[in-house]
C-alpha cells in the first residue's frame, strides 16, 4: 500500500473513530481545538530540527504532544486568573507559541534522524495499529443500550474517574475541589484534563464530559504513536523496523493470553470474565504489568508524560555538545512538564536524564560544565514542582500511609521469573536479539540511554512504591518506559538479522513470527473484552459492565440540572464498594466524603465514610438529619445498593418530610434535599 492510500485510510480511520463516540460535527470541532492546541509545538520542534534533513517529519511526530502541554499550561494561567470564556482560553496557543520562540536560537544545536518520505507511511502503519486498538472500545464506552448506558469495567478504574475530575474541574475553582472530601482541594494531576473540562464547560449539555475526554484521549493516543515511532527511529535506521518494532510491542507484548488459553482448553467465552492482562497477579499473585495498549484504553495523562520525558532524553541523545546550559533548560523543561503529567515516569527519567548527560559530559571530559548544567535544568523542575504544590496536587498534610515508599516491593520480587516471561517475554526475547545484533555491528555505544531506561526503570520497579494502590503504581510506570525502551531494540533486531539474508532472515522471521502469534491473544482478548458491554456477570468485588438503567439516568440529569454546581450530594459509599464515582462522574456533584480510587493518602476519607455509613444506619429521621448537618449534606441519594443495605433508612426519611425534603423519586433513586443544610457556617459552599 503507498504513502497515499495509507494517508487516505488513517483519515477515514480517524474520522470513523471520532464519529462512533462524539457526532462527527462535534468530533470535528475537538479535533481542529487540538490541532490548534498542537501549533506551539511544532514553533518549537520547528525551530529545533529546521534546516536538517527530515526536519519537518521530525518537527511534526515531536511537537505535536510538546505543543498540547505548553498550551494547556497558558490555559492553565488563564484559568487560574479567572477566564472562563472559551474564545479567550482559545488565545492560548499563542501565548505559548511567544513562550517557546526564543528556543529557536538553538537551531543546529541537535540531529534528529534524518527520516524521509518512506517514514510518513510507516507512521501510518503505526497509527492504523493505535486506531484498531482503541476504536472499538472507544465506540462501546457509555453506549446507550435497551437496559440502560453501559460502561465496561475496564475503563470504571481510570476513565471514570477521569469523568469525575473533569466534571470538578470544570466548574472553575483552582485548585478545583475535593470531590471525595468537603472543604480540600483535589489532590491530582488535572493539567491533562483542563482542555476537556473547559469544552465540557462550553459545551454545556449538548457535549457530555466523556465525549470530550475520549477526544482528548484519541488524540493523545495518535500523539504517541507518532513520537513512539519517531524514538525507535532514532535507534534504527530502516523505516520499516521501526514500525514493525512499535507495532509489535503494542500488539504483542504479554503470554498471558495464550497461557489462559492453554489453561481453560482454548475456551474464549471463560477469558471474557478474566482480566486478561493482570493474569501474572491474578493467578500466580506476581506483579500486575500492563501492556502499553492500555495505556492507550484510559490514561492519556500518562502517555503524554512519557512523550515529554522521552523528549528530555531524546535531545541529550540528538544533541551534538551536551555542555549547553541553553539545551539542558529545555531538557529541564521537557522534565519539568512530564512531572506535572505523571510524576512517577518524570523521576524515572529524569534519573535516566542525569545520568546519560553525565555520561556524555565525562566522554567529552567536559569537568566545568557539570555544574551550569544541572542548575539550567534544574530551575524548570523546580518551577514545576512549585506550580504542582501551589495546585495542590499531592496531599502532604493528611495522615495515613507516607506518599512514597523505599524498599523491595514484596509484589515485585514473588515468582518473579514466571511474571516476567509471562508479561515481558515476548518482547525481551526479541530485544536480546537486538542486543547480539548491536555487538556484531560495534553499536551497544548507540543503546546506552536504552540501557540506562531500562535499569533506572527496573530499580523503580523493584524499590519505590506508591502505597494505598496495591502496590503496583510505580510499578505500572516502570513496565511501560521499559517496555518504549525495549522497543528500540526489537528495531535493531529486525533491521539487522534481515539484512544479514540467508539462514539468518528465515531465523529472525521464525523467531518472530512464533512470538507473535504466542503474543497476539493477549491484546487481541484484551481488545474484545474492552467493548463487550454484553458481559453482565459479576467479577471479583465488581460487576464486569456497569450499566445504569434508563431511572438512574434520569435522577443523575436531575441531579446535574436541579442542583446548583457546589451542591453535596451524597451516597453511602460502602454499599455501593467500587461504584463511589456515581455521583461525582454521572452526576458531575461533588460529595461529603467517598472512597476515592486515585487519590492518597486513604486515611481521612476511610474515616469520613464510616460516619457516612454510619448516618445511613439511621432508624430515625432526626437522628439521620443530626448526622447529614454535622457532615454539611446538601443531598441525600437512596439508590437501590443503600435500600438494600440499609432498609429502614427511606421509610424514615419519608417519615420527617421537614427534615428531608423529597425534591426526586422514581423506581432507582430518592434524592432528599437535607433542611439547613445551606445555612451553617461551618459548611461553606
Amino acid at each position: 500500500m503507498g504513502r497515499r492510500a495509507l494517508g487516505s485510510a488513517l483519515a477515514v480511520a480517524v474520522l470513523l473513530t471520532v464519529a462512533g463516540f462524539v457526532p462527527l460535527a462535534w468530533g470535528v470541532g475537538l479535533l481542529a481545538v487540538l490541532a490548534w492546541f498542537a501549533v506551539p509545538g511544532l514553533v518549537l520542534a520547528r525551530g529545533l530540527y529546521g534546516g536538517r534533513p527530515g526536519g519537518g517529519i521530525a518537527a511534526l511526530l515531536a511537537g505535536l504532544s510538546w505543543g498540547y502541554v505548553l498550551s494547556s499550561l497558558v490555559l492553565l494561567g488563564l484559568w487560574a486568573a479567572g477566564v472562563r470564556s472559551f474564545t479567550i482560553l482559545m488565545v492560548a496557543p499563542i501565548g505559548a507559541a511567544a513562550l517557546v520562540w526564543p528556543a529557536r536560537r538553538l537551531r543546529g544545536v541537535v540531529d534528529p534522524p534524518a527520516l524521509t518520505r518512506n517514514d510518513l507511511a510507516a507512521v501510518a502503519f503505526v497509527l492504523l495499529a493505535v486506531l484498531a486498538i482503541v476504536g472499538r472500545p472507544y465506540s462501546r464506552l457509555g453506549i446507550d443500550l435497551a437496559d440502560g448506558r453501559a460502561y465496561r469495567a475496564y475503563f470504571t478504574a481510570d476513565f471514570v474517574w477521569a469523568m469525575a475530575v473533569s466534571a470538578e474541574v470544570s466548574k472553575g475553582d483552582v485548585p478545583p475541589k475535593n470531590p471525595y472530601y468537603r472543604d480540600d482541594a483535589l489532590h491530582y494531576y488535572w493539567l491533562m484534563h483542563l482542555l476537556p473540562s473547559a469544552e465540557h464547560r462550553a459545551g454545556g449539555g449538548a457535549l457530555r464530559v466523556e465525549q470530550a475526554l475520549l477526544a482528548n484521549g484519541l488524540w493523545a493516543s495518535l500523539m504517541f504513536g507518532g513520537f513512539f515511532y519517531f524514538f525507535v527511529r532514532h535507534f534504527v535506521e530502516r523505516p520499516w523496523a521501526a514500525a514493525l518494532a512499535c507495532v509489535g510491542v503494542l500488539f504483542c507484548s504479554s503470554f498471558e493470553g495464550i497461557e489462559r488459553l492453554w489453561w481453560s482448553g482454548a475456551s474464549l467465552d471463560q477469558l471474557r470474565s478474566v482480566n486478561i492482562d493482570a493474569v501474572g497477579n491474578w493467578f500466580y499473585q506476581g506483579m500486575k504489568i500492563d501492556g502499553l495498549h492500555r495505556a492507550l484504553f484510559w490514561q492519556p495523562q500518562h502517555l503524554v508524560g512519557y512523550l515529554l520525558g522521552f523528549s528530555a532524553l531524546l535531545l541529550l541523545v540528538e544533541a551534538r555538545d551536551c555542555s549547553k546550559a541553553a539545551l539542558l533548560f529545555l531538557v529541564g523543561v521537557f522534565l519539568g512538564l512530564s512531572m506535572l503529567l505523571s510524576s512517577p515516569a518524570a523521576a524515572m527519567l529524569a534519573a535516566v536524564a542525569a545520568a546519560y548527560e553525565s555520561f556524555r559530559l565525562i566522554q567529552a571530559r567536559q569537568w566545568k560544565a557539570f555544574v551550569p548544567c544541572a542548575v539550567a535544568a534544574a530551575l524548570p523542575m523546580a518551577g514545576a514542582l512549585a506550580l504542582s504544590a501551589a495546585l495542590q496536587y499531592v496531599d502532604t498534610r493528611s495522615p495515613g500511609n507516607p506518599l512514597v515508599t523505599f524498599g523491595v516491593n514484596r509484589l515485585a520480587t514473588h515468582r518473579v521469573w514466571l511474571t516476567i516471561l509471562l508479561n515481558f517475554g515476548p518482547v525481551i526475547i526479541v530485544a536480546v536479539l537486538g542486543v547480539a545484533a548491536a555487538m556484531w555491528r560495534g553499536l551497544l555505544g548507540r543503546f546506552v540511554p536504552i540501557f540506562m531506561t531500562v535499569v533506572v526503570s527496573a530499580a523503580f520497579y523493584v524499590l519505590v512504591d506508591v502505597p494505598d494502590h496495591g502496590g503496583v503504581y510505580v510499578a505500572w510506570r516502570a513496565s511501560h518506559l521499559i517496555f518504549i525502551a525495549l522497543s528500540a531494540l526489537c528495531g535493531l533486531a529486525l533491521q539487522e538479522w534481515w539484512a544479514r539474508g540467508g539462514w539468518t532472515r528465515w531465523s529472525m522471521t521464525v523467531i518472530a513470527a512464533l512470538v507473535a502469534a504466542a503474543a497476539l491473544p493477549t491484546v487481541l482478548i484484551d481488545i474484545y473484552n474492552a467493548q463487550d458491554v454484553a458481559n453482565r456477570a459479576d467479577g471479583p468485588g465488581f460487576k464486569w459492565t456497569v450499566v445504569l438503567t434508563p431511572a438512574e439516568l434520569e435522577g443523575l440529569a436531575w441531579i446535574r440540572q436541579n442542583t446548583p454546581p457546589n451542591a453535596r450530594v451524597q451516597i453511602e459509599p460502602y454499599s455501593r464498594n467500587r461504584d463511589a464515582y456515581y455521583v461525582t462522574a454521572f452526576g458531575e456533584r461533588r460529595m461529603s466524603g467517598g472512597l476515592p480510587t486515585g487519590l492518597i493518602p486513604l486515611a481521612k476519607y476511610e474515616e469520613v465514610s464510616g460516619r457516612i455509613r454510619a448516618m445511613y444506619q439511621s432508624t430515625v429521621a432526626l437522628d439521620a438529619h443530626q448526622k447529614a448537618l454535622g457532615l454539611c449534606v446538601d443531598y441525600l441519594v437512596v439508590g437501590p445498593p443503600e435500600r438494600e443495605a440499609y432498609p429502614i433508612l427511606q421509610p424514615a426519611l419519608d417519615a420527617g418530610p421537614h427534615l428531608f425534603a423529597p425534591v426526586f423519586r422514581n423506581e432507582a433513586l430518592g434524592i432528599y434535599a437535607v433542611s439547613g443544610s445551606w445555612d451553617q457556617p461551618q459548611c461553606p459552599h
